[in-house]
């Protein structure tokens, strides 16, 4: 089905970046192996969690929109001239690299870009009228982060992320901050507005996969340098450059707005080790007073 798609056009590009490959076992230790791992799969409506299971390469790339998790596509409902929606309204990009290997596991990105087929004519819901998707708005995309199992060329999917109509940024590709046992798989992806929302995972791995990293002892320090009556969130956007540094803001608990009463930040650098976000040092820098 998808060479025929790849020949034609009709409905996919598959962008492969860089060959995978696995090592030969048993399905016995593949099975020990992925029973200790989560997958976490972010939608618009909701963030779970799941154990994956090892599926070949192919599994992501061909026909990839049979995997929508969030109904981000309107398969099995009516367009507005009445024909039923199927995988034949859309076209797909992928892009498909390999991000390097951690404790022996390659780590494939799989980013899938989905458009709307411009004769493609949305149904008519409550309250709208029939219409088709404007050229502005940014098209759905998935991010997957696959780590390879013991089983050749078999790997599980440990993060999965379904980002309908602009709901987030232009995904970018994760990345592998540090080296060696303490190495860690990051990604990071910004939701749109201005809300200070994001998708993002942080994961150490030993010989059996992928473990999410600890950062109770970074927050309990955030915590304990927190002025009273204020909130802060050490997330999203304070751990969002590639450094050890993590910039938290902090906010009057009863602030008259989004943007009102800031008084602060909380400025702390921190070591990734043996999974856990360890923190270094960490201090409050207040807001000059205007």
């Amino acid at each position: 089905m998808l060479r025929q798609l790849l020949s034609f056009g009709a409905l996919g590009v598959f962008l492969l970046q860089t060959p995978s490959g696995a090592s030969q076992t048993t399905s016995q230790t593949t099975s020990q192996t992925t029973s200790r791992l989560q997958r976490m799969l972010v939608t618009d409506t909701a963030t779970t969690h799941d154990t994956p299971s090892p599926h070949p390469l192919t599994w992501w790339t061909q026909n990839p929109l049979r995997l929508d998790e969030g109904r981000s596509l309107l398969f099995g409902i009516k367009a507005a001239d009445g024909h039923i929606i199927s995988a034949r309204d859309y076209r797909f990009e992928q892009k498909v690299t390999t991000l390097g290997t951690i404790s022996g596991h390659r780590i494939v990105e799989v980013i899938t870009t989905i458009h709307d087929q411009p004769s493609l004519v949305l149904p008519k819901f409550p309250d709208s009228e029939p219409s088709q998707p404007s050229e502005d708005v940014p098209p759905t995309q998935w991010k997957s982060l696959l780590v390879e199992t013991d089983a050749s060329d078999h790997y599980v999917e440990i993060y999965r992320l379904q980002a309908e109509y602009g709901t987030y940024l232009s995904m970018t590709s994760a990345t592998i901050l540090g080296t060696g046992e303490d190495a860690i798989l990051r990604t990071f992806d910004p939701a749109n507005g201005n809300g200070g929302g994001c998708s993002e995972g942080y994961w150490w791995f030993d010989k059996s996969g992928a473990h999410d990293v600890d950062f109770s002892p970074l927050d309990r320090a955030i915590a304990s340098v927190q002025p009273p009556a204020t909130t802060a969130w050490p997330h999203c956007w304070a751990l969002a450059s590639n450094t050890d540094e993590a910039r938290v803001g902090v906010q009057r608990t009863d602030a008259k707005c989004h943007a009102c009463d800031w008084l602060g930040e909380i400025v702390a650098t921190y070591q990734f080790k043996q999974g856990q976000a360890t923190p270094t040092s960490i201090h409050f820098v207040p807001t000059p007073e205007q």
